[in-house]
């Protein structure tokens, strides 16, 4: 570890009990009797964040005033695993101002109890009071530093980002930003089994869309393992991160599954708004458009057994756009790894409030890579390459224009998603858009999806060659990207 903690200075793994009691005092008082905490930072700080080395001349300062910082001040310290009895786990631990409590009971309640087996360790500096913001990530030393922020999310992620880093470098996995189930349907007379991972960057419906039900009746069932980072292995086989969801509650009532379970006991919430008389209203986004809560997954009905999901076999891609209908079927490995080196989207209150809705491109829907974004990609495709496997784009935004009356609805999104696994739909590949494009449904008309409604023939065409040469000239800029995934696009 780059600094040394002092005994007398550290409040060592103090159970969970012990940190509420700590943190109880910062919690507003609240209608559910849940832990509710306010942060000044409302958002991870992506524009502060740099990657170094202990040994760069810039941030001697830093190292500097944080060995300072906790020879003069309490510190408490919070031991956890990330991953779950794979053999790719991490201990990491945090160790965070005294003054902010919550930070550690939250941490303590997101991942698993370290257990002394992992296969590498991180550790995480958390300094809210520092008076400048500034996220320092060490990914040779597996230590990251937040300096001016005491935004949860923030202290996440800096687990999960070193966590996907380590376990691509040491370990021989990949780390995904992805959420994780199972689909259990009846195909004729047969029940198939479906492992799926879901990709998107925060905010395009990947909670929503891996916490589906779809109102399946049994024997048919899903199983929900993950919902934000998931490891992969070379034989395509997903295995969770943390043991709790983080979620945004935003537009949670609007989700009944996740609204039931986030008022249960065991929930902590983030920035959610609480009236003068202590009523939550989730709806009311005025302390924060990015309000989080973390959920107990057992919470979640239907949640798998397991946070490992097997062989993955259907990958779908969330993303937010304006001009493509709500699914597209990707059909090679090389066409999937340029979807996936793409990460198309808009940004979402969760990266940065004040750009929400400008288009984005994030190698992997994964804004935590360390270093070389051309070697994912690559990866990407070789672990596809010679699996049976469908992939599919799912469009979680607008058809003909950001207009409410054009919005593709979540019961649309669940619609395509269970239809195409059931193979209901039939997609024809389309030269315009470079994927499959769906012509008709056995369940329903879908026609009034199609983007020929919205546009001219000549209109749709110049505007998809013009996106066209844009993922090109993106997949090119990176250098590295294989030729023949960026030829797939």
């Amino acid at each position: 570890m780059i600094f040394k903690v002092s005994k007398d200075r550290i409040v060592d793994n103090p159970s969970l009990e012990k940190l509420w009691e700590m943190s109880k005092e910062l919690s507003i008082p609240n209608n559910l009797n849940l832990p509710l905490f306010h942060s000044k930072v409302k958002s991870r700080s992506a524009k502060f964040t740099q990657i170094y080395s202990a040994s760069d001349p810039e941030v001697q300062r830093y190292i500097t005033e944080v060995q300072d910082f906790i020879d003069s001040h309490n510190m408490i310290r919070v031991d956890t695993k990330v991953g779950d009895d794979c053999n790719c786990t991490f201990k990491v631990s945090l160790f965070v101002s005294s003054k902010y409590p919550h930070l550690a009971y939250m941490f303590k309640n997101n991942f698993f109890e370290s257990n002394g087996r992992e296969s590498g360790q991180i550790n995480i500096v958390t300094i809210p009071e520092y008076p400048e913001r500034k996220i320092l990530v060490f990914p040779k030393e597996s230590t990251e530093i937040i300096l001016g922020s005491d935004y949860y999310g923030e202290t996440k992620m800096a687990a999960l980002r070193l966590a996907m880093y380590l376990a691509r470098e040491q370990h021989g996995h990949f780390g995904l930003h992805a959420g994780s189930k199972a689909y259990n349907l009846k195909l004729g007379d047969d029940m198939k089994h479906f492992g799926v991972l879901i990709f998107g960057l925060s905010g395009t419906g990947k909670t929503t869309l891996t916490c589906a039900l779809h109102d399946l009746k049994v024997p048919e069932s899903v199983e929900i393992a993950q919902d934000d980072i998931n490891f992969l292995n070379a034989e395509a086989c997903a295995f969770g991160s943390e043991r709790n969801f983080y979620v945004k509650t935003d537009s949670i009532t609007s989700q009944p599954l996740l609204l039931a379970a986030v008022k249960e006991q065991g929930s902590i919430l983030e920035n959610v708004y609480v009236s003068p008389t202590g009523e939550i209203d989730f709806n009311n986004v005025s302390v924060s458009t990015n309000a989080r809560a973390i959920l107990p997954r057992v919470h979640i009905p239907f949640h798998s057994t397991s946070y490992d999901i097997g062989k993955v076999n259907v990958i779908f891609f969330n993303t937010r756009r304006d001009d493509i209908p709500p699914i597209l079927r990707v059909n090679s490995p090389e066409k999937a790894a340029a979807v996936f080196g793409l990460g198309e989207s808009t940004v979402t209150s969760a990266d940065d409030p004040s750009k929400v809705g400008q288009s984005v491109r994030i190698v992997g829907f994964n804004p935590f890579i360390i270093e070389d974004p051309a070697k994912e990609i690559n990866t990407f495709r070789k672990i596809l390459k010679g699996k049976k496997f469908q992939a599919f784009i799912i469009n979680t935004g607008w058809i003909g224009g950001r207009k409410k009356e054009n919005k593709i609805m979540p019961q649309d999104t669940f619609y395509f998603v269970e239809n195409a696994l059931r193979g209901n739909i039939e997609f024809r590949d389309d030269p315009i858009t470079g994927f499959g494009i769906p012509i008709s449904s056995k369940e329903g008309d879908i026609s009034k999806f199609d983007p020929m409604n919205f546009y001219s023939k000549v209109e749709y065409n110049k505007k998809m060659k013009a996106l066209r040469d844009e993922r090109k000239k993106f997949l090119e800029s990176m250098g590295g990207v294989e030729k023949d995934i960026i030829d797939a696009i």
